[in-house]
């Protein structure tokens, strides 16, 4: 049974290091377009924060983003559907970061904005880790007064809720307390953040309701991925592909390993697999 569907991950995955697509992943792509294979950014982003030679590559008019929590159709602008945090929960668990002994970076998505503080937005460098991330989180944060005020002053539903960490204890201890927080899906795209979301926001719950909505069988699809949030899709997926960069547990949970981000992996796994 043929592919009709392939979802891919952005940051360590599709793109290299430095947030560029190689050439490679473009061409096979674009192949794969030519067959009618739906092509599916499958992100801890927004659509604000995909990168506009994605969005514009033919096959690719659906995106799952923010983890999950909203499938989004590119071409209408439209949501396919969503699952996202309630106000109230995503308060408290903003203000377990204000309050917590370690220094910690939060922002919320609201509607595919994040919303940050002017101290964060100035101090990225402090908190994330290389210069293209840092140009991402600019890129896509929108500076308020107080963001948990403002989460609760807008009383609508989260995409999810980012937490940026000065070491591997602190995430830790963070992580435990969030474990103790019923409602939510806690994951980690990079090694010194937690990304929080509804439960039941992730990425191969996703991919299983788009491939339906699509009427694309389960085994009918492929995805690829990196890091923790990457685990449902990879195990959900029809052919689940994990980096060679990727976390321990994706590579042991995947039907394949391809080579890195930094080769070209997603191409390398499409040509043996798909255009074959």
């Amino acid at each position: 049974m043929g592919i009709k569907l392939i979802a891919t991950d952005m940051d360590g995955t599709f793109l290299d290091d430095e947030k560029n697509i190689p050439e490679e992943n473009l061409k096979a792509l674009l192949e794969c377009a030519d067959r009618g294979i739906e092509i599916v950014p499958a992100t801890g982003r927004t659509v604000r924060g995909l990168p506009e030679e994605i969005k514009a590559l033919p096959g690719v008019r659906y995106a799952i983003t923010t983890n999950g929590a909203v499938v989004a159709d590119l071409k209408e602008g439209k949501e396919v559907n969503t699952c996202r945090i309630p106000t109230e929960l995503a308060v408290k668990v903003m203000t377990m970061a204000r309050e917590s002994q370690d220094d910690i970076m939060y922002d919320a998505y609201i509607e595919g904005i994040a919303y940050t503080t002017e101290y964060f937005y100035t101090n990225t460098e402090k908190y994330v880790p290389t210069k293209g991330l840092v140009a991402l989180v600019r890129k896509t944060r929108q500076v308020v007064p107080d963001n948990i005020a403002y989460v609760g002053a807008q009383g609508k539903e989260i995409d999810k809720i980012n937490m940026y960490f000065l070491d591997m204890d602190a995430k830790q201890r963070m992580r435990e307390a969030l474990a103790a927080v019923p409602g939510i899906l806690v994951s980690s795209s990079i090694p010194n953040n937690l990304e929080i979301n509804a439960a039941g926001a992730d990425k191969g719950s996703a991919l299983v309701r788009l491939a339906s909505y699509l009427g694309i069988k389960q085994e009918e699809t492929m995805a690829f991925g990196d890091g923790e949030n990457d685990f449902s899709m990879i195990r959900m997926a029809g052919i689940g592909v994990a980096m060679e960069n990727g976390e321990e547990s994706v590579k042991a949970a995947a039907d394949h390993v391809t080579v890195t981000n930094n080769k070209a992996g997603v191409a390398a796994a499409i040509r043996q697999f798909v255009l074959k």
